[in-house]
């Protein structure tokens, strides 16, 4: 059977199966490692969970007026076909990515951020990867509270400004215990969601006398469509597919390794499915019935104010706290690595809504456009870099064996490997975003950059013969890994 990875600590050689030494920094007592949800340190097998509990957290991102949202819009900028298209390319990739990393999270224990310190980034190297990540949670996080705000205003009209710190406020209860409170709080509102979700889709149904005739085939006006509507769909999920393979992750860490195998349709690509196939294309189908890709607007229309309000509340409350965990529990896990280890998850979930209330005063819907684009050419670097050492470095060459090390006080500050890689991956991208003239090539740009990123990630591995994963250049696991690639 296999069980929960231990690092070795830096005087024994990897597989000498003798338990670590510590992390460089006292031990949390039981009640806050509890309240962090283990963001520094490795979850252990008592605190694993079921992959029904994994899979209540990652559907609640699902539910995101988000999604439908841009599958209404990418149906009438892109045609039909092009979309569906899209979307089996893209879950196609991100299932594989999400595979990879979540397995090796499920073994390890380990978050995102803790894994990609060991899997060539360092201690404060993955502190970038930190910012762009936990960052691009928080925005989302004031984009959702911003559509709440502005549905609950058809109600009662106050202020916005108003509305936004109340919105914002509201989440703090909920995600104040972690992962354990918000599991039962997603999992109370399934019922009530789909129930008024399947309302709006009955009467949509009726209003339409059945399906829609065009949802595989529809070409609206001014749509591109073809191959270049693809590649504009695929552009358009960059992100999406950057991005949840870290999220899927850092659920999956509550998995037991040994059922993970088994557990991995539920806990990863259930959720996917649901995203891909049912979320996004719902939009599809309201907005050839609605004429309107926007779904606060046909919600409302179709159920009626209240209970066209309460679906985007319950809605939005889900993803919300999907958002405001991963962004606090990140930003925990990188805290610790620039010595601010006493900073925990509680302190920066109330950082978090701060900004997410600050981004919704600054109107983070009417810029959102231009971020998530570029943070989709980053992240896909990033995934890169860490799917690069699981499979080549560690899987395929052997360069580094043994437990990925995350202990800030065992690695080096920056490990060459992985910085340049993310950095050449995303620059080289960058460029062909700004500069490049066709759509194909712009569209392509972030995946041109998870190539770039791959190969520099592996070269320099070779190149160093793992000579940078350790603080110590007289680690015994060193000379351990040079033997084995000698």
């Amino acid at each position: 059977m296999t069980t929960q990875s231990k690092e070795p600590p830096a005087n024994t050689p990897a597989g000498a199966g003798a338990p670590p030494t510590g992390t460089g920094h006292p031990p949390h007592p039981a009640a806050e490692r509890d309240q962090d949800d283990y963001a520094r340190s490795r979850v252990p097998d008592a605190e694993k969970r079921g992959a029904g509990a994994v899979l209540s957290v990652l559907v609640g991102f699902v539910t995101a007026f988000f999604f439908p949202l841009i599958g209404g819009m990418y149906l009438t900028q892109n045609g039909a076909a092009a979309t569906w298209l899209g979307l089996v390319i893209s879950f196609c990739v991100l299932i594989v990515l999400a595979l990879i990393v979540s397995r090796t999270a499920a073994r390890e224990g380990l978050s995102s951020q803790l894994l990609s310190r060991g899997t060539g980034l360092g201690s404060v190297g993955s502190v970038l990867t930190t910012v762009i990540y936990a960052g691009t949670f928080v925005v989302y996080a004031g984009t959702e509270g911003q559509i709440l705000a502005s549905s609950i205003d058809l109600i009662w009209d106050l202020p916005d400004q108003i509305w936004f710190v109340a919105v914002g406020l509201v989440f703090l209860p909920m995600a104040w215990n972690g992962i354990s409170s918000m599991t039962k709080i997603l999992t109370w509102t399934v019922p009530v969601y789909f129930v008024l979700l399947a309302v709006a889709i009955g009467i949509a149904w009726d209003r339409n006398d059945g399906m829609p005739s065009g949802l595989f085939t529809a070409m609206p006006e001014g749509a591109v469509g073809g191959v270049a509507g693809t590649i504009a769909v695929v552009a358009g999920l960059a992100g999406t597919v950057g991005i949840n393979p870290f999220e899927a992750a850092d659920y999956n860490r509550f998995i037991r390794a040994a059922e993970f195998r088994r557990k991995a349709v539920i806990s990863v690509v259930l959720p996917y499915v649901l995203l891909f196939f049912l979320a996004i294309p719902l939009g599809m189908f309201f907005t050839l019935i609605t004429d309107s890709f926007a779904p606060s607007v046909y919600f409302v229309g179709l159920l009626g104010l209240l209970p066209g309000v309460a679906l985007a509340w319950i809605s939005q409350i889900r993803v919300n706290l999907t958002n405001l965990h991963i962004s606090s529990v990140t930003f925990t896990s990188a805290s610790e690595a620039v010595g601010t280890s006493r900073l925990g998850r509680r302190f920066w979930l109330l950082v978090v809504i701060a900004a997410s209330i600050a981004l919704m005063w600054s109107d983070v819907l009417g810029n959102l456009n231009v971020f998530l684009e570029w943070t989709g050419i980053f992240l896909l670097a990033w995934v890169a870099c860490v799917v690069a050492d699981i499979t080549v470095v560690r899987g395929l060459l052997k360069i580094v064996t043994g437990p990925v090390e995350y202990r800030s006080s065992h690695l080096r500050r920056y490990n060459p490997v992985g910085v340049s890689a993310l950095l050449s991956g995303t620059v080289v991208a960058s460029l062909i975003w700004l500069l490049a003239d066709g759509p194909v090539l712009r569209g392509l740009s972030a995946y041109i950059g998870f190539a770039v990123a791959f190969a520099v990630h592996v070269a320099m591995a070779v190149a160093t013969r793992g000579r940078t994963y350790f603080a110590d250049p007289s680690d015994p696991r060193i000379a351990v890994n040079q033997a084995r690639t000698a």
